[in-house]
């Protein structure tokens, strides 16, 4: 699906995120570690990402965001559907 997406590497609050984007869709890959204590903002940091990168408004972010099934609660990738 993110084959030929548009790359964007961005921090924010500190928190190192890499953005793919193509068409209507962003994904966000979260880049190196965190605690457990230091992920509770993360996803709201990814929604941000996405925003920012693409230049659109994140859509249904709750519905939107994905997590590893294989670690349950990591925030290390997200994706999100957008309106451009």
């Amino acid at each position: 699906m993110f084959f030929g997406a548009a790359r964007h590497d961005l921090v924010l609050e500190g928190i190192g995120f890499t953005v793919f984007v193509k068409n209507n869709h962003a994904e966000v890959v979260r880049l190196g570690y965190l605690p457990r204590k230091a992920r509770d903002p993360v996803p709201a940091l990814m929604v941000r990402a996405a925003e920012e990168a693409s230049g659109c408004r994140v859509t249904g972010a709750a519905r939107g965001l994905w997590r590893s099934p294989s670690l349950p609660g990591d925030t290390g990738e997200a994706r999100f559907a957008l309106a451009c």
